[in-house]
């Protein structure tokens, strides 16, 4: 039984729409997936009702939060209600801030010569979740870069200069958010994080897992990460993070998946 438990779609910054996602994910045999869209959980009913038999769709959601020194930190909510008031409220919020972050790189954009329109980006993505990815992909149509990791690496990586922080909510948060919707909370790629010191303090908020397997997790990585899981009472998890094809990364759906077992260890936390 292949798993995946880190999945993005159209209503996020993913390129597969729910039913397209759902498709290819019994094209590949996997018996289990999980939709995890940044911010939002719009997807996750058209996946479910479109699903194949033999195919189950575990309602998920990914919330950025940011740690005191500022860095990312992603938390994966499994089996959450998509319909808690508590989480939809505070999503909402998450994604006007995005709305308002767009328009403030657009405008960065604008003092650099490139004109860029809330229209052109909102080819790309839904008005009501607007990543830097669709920006890039406007930037890419336009001719401004040659593929969307140059628009990153020059433009609108945090190195760039039309970066703009983003609101985000403190980690803890987003973890007590995904219990209170019923949902299990798990440290997504715990490998892109600067430092590990904010994972005591997930723990001590309810944290129940840590994505050992992901596409940026070597061998090694995966080792230490299970092992990691392993001391602090944790269970191990992991997924994909597929944002399908001409995503920002290359389309790893079918290649990350993780044992049955984990699959049952963690839907018995619910």
């Amino acid at each position: 039984m292949r798993v995946d438990l880190h999945i993005h779609t159209t209503e996020s910054d993913g390129t597969w729409t729910p039913e397209e996602l759902v498709r290819e994910a019994a094209r590949l045999g996997l018996k289990a997936i999980a939709v995890t869209d940044h911010d939002t959980t719009a997807g996750i009913r058209a996946a479910q009702d479109s699903a194949p038999q033999g195919l189950e769709v575990i309602p998920g959601i990914e919330i950025n939060a940011a740690a005191l020194d500022g860095a990312d930190v992603h938390v994966v909510g499994l089996w959450i209600d998509p319909h808690d008031q508590a989480l939809q409220n505070q999503l909402h919020i998450l994604r006007k801030s995005r709305i308002e972050r767009a328009k403030s790189i657009l405008a960065l954009l604008h003092r650099l010569g490139i004109s860029l329109s809330v229209e052109d980006v909102l080819k790309y993505a839904h008005e009501d979740v607007v990543s830097r990815s669709h920006i890039a992909s406007a930037l890419l149509e336009k001719g401004v870069v040659a593929t969307k990791a140059e628009a990153f690496e020059r433009l609108i990586g945090e190195s760039g200069p039309a970066y703009v922080p983003r609101y985000k909510i403190e980690p803890a948060r987003a973890v007590q958010l995904i219990l209170d919707a019923g949902g299990v909370p798990v440290l997504a790629h715990p490998g892109l994080l600067k430092n590990l010191d904010v994972l005591p303090i997930l723990v001590d908020a309810g944290l129940v897992g840590l994505e050992v397997i992901h596409p940026s997790h070597n061998e090694a990585q995966q080792e230490f990460y299970l092992s990691l899981a392993e001391k602090f009472h944790l269970l191990p998890s992991g997924g994909s993070d597929c944002h399908g094809p001409g995503g920002k990364d290359e389309v790893y759906l079918g290649r990350y998946t993780i044992p049955e077992a984990w699959l049952h260890q963690l839907a018995a936390r619910r």
